[in-house]
């Protein structure tokens, strides 16, 4: 029996209603427009148009998907981030409006001034969009990104070649910065959306994201602060003179962390608040005592100290 456009709409939305997804009409659209690649005039203007049987049945699978609780980015493959198209798999976290905010922070420290040749490092890199957004904002930047996740690094490393970034860009598998040779250069910017939920918040997360993203890109422990007691402890060998770090903070983190900073020879430099006026990123740089402790000591990239 053939079904029109307008007809698999109305059926997606009743479908999607009954598994209580917002807006059902709105996402019924998407994911029919999605499918069919088909335009939102087209969809508008015909509503009366055929869909051919085994394209309905594709429809019909995304909206069982959806009405499931599975996210509409893993659905479709794609998800938007800073003006561009990511692709995005159920092994990488969806790219979210607030950690644009960290590409806010990086491009304003950049502006006005004279070099290009930026070294960029992105810690826990996922789909990559952080690393693969400053090498693009960024032409003369050599980016370099980590994961511990080879999924993951697919998902970026595709991400990276789709911009046209691929030759700046490095991907290495790395559980934090283990893996990076011990001779590699300082970085000027260091950025990273690690995992700062804590293990007890789990069962009370949103279906979409405690169901289907990636566990280890969310969970960073008990306290959910561990992630963060890793990055500030371990990065200042990494950092080059006058060179920033800029993370993402969950939730009522932002004071937390702050303290944890000071604690680990760091200044808290801006705080930037998401649409809500939820302190969301953080930048920072390490304290002069650090750095004139580092040059003194001279300690290689990779190594550690308990001094600064």
């Amino acid at each position: 029996m053939s079904v029109t456009l307008g007809e698999l709409v109305k059926e997606g939305a009743q479908r999607l209603a009954a598994g209580q997804v917002p807006d059902p009409y709105r996402t019924a659209v998407h994911l029919v427009r999605e499918t069919l690649e088909v335009d939102a005039a087209k969809l508008i203007a015909h509503p009366e148009h055929q869909v051919d049987e085994d394209v309905v049945a594709l429809v019909r699978q995304a909206f069982a998907r959806r009405a499931g609780g599975e996210p509409l980015q893993y659905i479709t493959g794609r998800q938007s981030f800073y003006g561009r198209t990511f692709q995005v798999t159920s092994d990488v976290l969806i790219p979210r409006p607030e950690t644009e905010l960290l590409v806010e922070a990086v491009l304003d420290y950049t502006r006005g001034q004279v070099r290009t040749d930026w070294r960029v490092l992105d810690v826990g890199t996922g789909s990559g969009c952080l690393a693969v957004t400053l090498a693009a904002e960024l032409p003369g930047a050599q980016v370099w990104a980590v994961d511990i996740s080879p999924a993951a690094l697919a998902v970026a490393t595709a991400n990276a070649q789709c911009q046209g970034v691929a030759e700046r860009v490095a991907f290495v598998e790395s559980d934090w910065l283990s893996a990076l040779p011990t001779d590699t250069p300082p970085f000027d910017i260091i950025v990273s959306n690690p995992p700062y939920i804590a293990e007890h918040e789990f069962t009370g997360l949103q279906r979409e994201v405690r169901d289907h993203e990636p566990y280890v890109a969310l969970i960073a422990g008990p306290s959910g602060t561990e992630a963060y007691e890793r990055l500030l402890s371990e990065l200042p060998p990494w950092l080059a003179p006058g060179g920033i770090l800029a993370c993402e903070v969950g939730f009522g983190q932002a004071t937390q962390v702050g303290a944890l900073a000071e604690i680990h020879g760091w200044q808290v430099q801006r705080v930037m608040n998401d649409l809500q006026g939820i302190p969301r990123a953080l930048l920072f740089t390490p304290l002069p005592m650090w750095w004139t402790i580092n040059e003194r000591v001279n300690y290689p990239p990779g190594s550690s100290s308990d001094t600064y």
